[in-house]
């Protein structure tokens, strides 16, 4: 876990960044941000705290051989060579650039941000901080003209949520990548930083999630009320477990080569190995599930929503009618004493 509550900007730069595609170019900044005090606070609150706490952990590499990764050389410089920093993010804005080439991709600006005193079981770091804005947000502001007040509509940077983002760790250049939900493109993480996940409990948390969705998209209604029900009892009886038993309970409704294809192709995909024996943390693969396993489908375009926590679907009958559906549905609700 980062520790950033003593964590400070030292420098920073914004450049602007166009797609390739459409040789829209780049606009690179020659000189740093004159940041004030509340500037560096809002950085620190909105574009490290997010990425340290909640970023996807990622470690960068090179088919060949890891010198080879641009990133890792140029922020391996910046750490080593503050003095150089406005020369090698401009190098870093080219190399953006150069993986900008998805019609999708949109120009915007690239801000690069040096902090110190992120600290990793209590020593002092220096961190590396990416960041892409490819959407502005419209907001209000107040002018007085006179004797009257008048709304104005501006257009800014929004710092409610980081589009795309990326945390560089000197000590051992491992990456915490974070995108916002919508935006994601593979052009961040694999072609520009070149990039891969960790194996970790969350991530595999995760990819477990990802295969109780699938297993429930191949199953009839009445088997997935089941499996939700049977997943939710072993989730809740153990604070680990490992990939193998959600396997498991999955092959009670699904055969087993169909449960071991969906394993195979999540290992391709993520580049993990081994994810049978795999330890998930209960709480985490909850979470992450927890759409899957409180949604229930009746019918076509039909299905049913618990948000009580406390709440599940215990038994559905589900009949076709001449007009539609008919359900008969028990949830059971879990009562204190």
């Amino acid at each position: 876990m980062l520790d950033v509550s003593s964590a400070r900007v030292v420098r920073c730069v914004v450049h602007r960044v166009g797609n390739r595609l459409r040789e829209e170019g780049c606009e690179l900044s020659h000189q740093e941000v004159r940041g004030t005090a509340e500037l560096h606070g809002t950085l620190l609150r909105h574009y490290l705290a997010p990425l340290a706490k909640t970023g996807e952990e990622f470690e960068l590499y090179h088919e060949s051989d890891i010198a080879l990764n641009a990133i890792r050389q140029f922020s391996s410089r910046i750490f080593s060579e503050n003095d150089d920093f406005i020369n090698l993010t401009q190098n870093i804005a080219k190399q953006l650039y150069a993986a900008s080439v998805h019609p999708s991709v949109a120009a915007g600006e690239f801000i690069a941000i040096l902090f110190h005193d992120v600290r990793i079981q209590g020593e002092p770091h220096f961190a590396l901080g990416l960041y892409k804005i490819e959407q502005r947000e419209t907001f209000l502001d107040v002018e007085k003209t006179g004797n009257s007040l008048n709304l104005v509509e501006l257009s800014g940077i929004p710092v409610s949520n980081i589009q795309k983002g990326a945390l560089i760790l000197d000590n051992s250049f491992g990456v915490h990548v974070k995108e916002s939900s919508g935006q994601q493109t593979k052009y961040w993480a694999e072609a520009f930083l070149k990039a891969r996940p960790i194996q970790t409990e969350k991530s595999t948390a995760k990819l477990a999630a990802q295969f109780v969705k699938q297993v429930c998209s191949r199953i009839d209604v009445e088997a997935g009320v089941s499996l939700r029900r049977d997943l939710v009892d072993v989730f809740s009886a153990n604070e680990t477990l490992s990939f193998r038993d959600v396997e498991e309970v999955s092959e009670r409704y699904l055969d087993r080569d169909a449960v071991s294809r969906l394993t195979h192709q999540l290992e391709e995909q993520s580049g993990f190995s081994s994810l049978a024996t795999s330890a998930i943390d209960s709480a985490a693969l909850t979470r992450q599930a927890r759409n899957v396993l409180r949604q229930y489908p009746l019918g076509e375009g039909i299905g049913i929503t618990i948000s009580n926590p406390k709440a599940r679907l215990d038994k559905c009958t589900i009949s076709k009618t001449a007009r539609g559906y008919r359900a008969i549905i028990d949830i059971d609700v879990e009562t204190g004493e």
